[in-house]
């Protein structure tokens, strides 16, 4: 599996010092066309606390985005619209532009295309070593608290890095959510890192929330018969 790292931490949620020790886990870049050469793989510093299946569930998601990302950009590079823009395209209305952006965005086909790009600097900051750590922290609830992964905001790219904080009761096979939503929640959390910012609580029509919503159902249409919390319920 790796080395073990140490760093010194203090979680938010309990009031004792805790000395986390974090594993150093690759995951294999897909290799696609891009305008820059891409890494051979990512890397991650996940906390040891996770076991040996909840590690196996954090490459699942992390691969299910890059499954995504590939399509994506292969779709694109095919001449056609994606089907994550034509998705995407259909709900975001609002703040479709990550802070690092200056000009207007004209509609969601474009938004997804401009994120998309940016997860592409992203992916070759973390394998290429511009970017700082990316670390899977641990983090479990106390009373009062919900959430699944967390990714604070960050506003540069190029330079950021993909660390998160994750909620392991929600990684536990088959009692929790499945592994595309929680892709989905992750990718979420990797867009607050990219630079995209909602209203808190507010996921509806705006592009951080759409975006991840439109990869938890693979990218299909909306389905009038399911509510909209049976995704938003897993986002932040």
């Amino acid at each position: 599996m790796g080395d073990i790292i140490r760093k010194g931490q203090k979680f938010t949620y309990t009031p004792d010092k805790v000395q986390a020790a974090y594993r150093i886990v690759y995951l294999t870049v897909p290799q696609v066309r891009t305008e820059d050469p891409l890494p051979e793989r990512m890397i991650f510093y996940v906390d040891t606390r996770f076991t040996p299946a909840q590690v196996t569930r954090l490459r699942q998601m992390i691969g299910t985005i890059l499954g995504f990302w590939r399509d994506h950009l292969e779709q694109v590079n095919d001449g056609g619209i994606s089907k994550f823009e034509r998705c995407v395209n259909k709900y975001a209305r609002f703040n479709l532009a990550p802070v690092w952006f200056p000009d207007r965005i004209a509609n969601g086909r474009a938004a997804a295309a401009i994120q998309m790009d940016g997860l592409t600097t992203m992916i070759q900051a973390n394998g290429f070593g511009r970017a700082a750590k990316a670390y899977i922290k641990y983090e479990e609830l106390s009373a009062g608290e919900s959430f699944t992964i967390i990714g604070l905001n960050a506003s540069n790219p190029e330079k950021n890095s993909l660390t998160v904080t994750v909620n392991p009761i929600s990684l536990i096979p088959y009692a929790g959510p499945s592994t595309l939503m929680l892709a989905g929640s992750l990718f979420h959390a990797w867009l607050h890192r990219e630079g995209y910012r909602h209203p808190a609580g507010k996921f509806l029509s705006y592009f951080a929330g759409e975006a991840s919503m439109c990869i938890m159902r693979g990218n299909l249409e909306k389905n009038p018969a399911t509510p909209e919390s049976t995704f938003s319920r897993w986002l932040d």
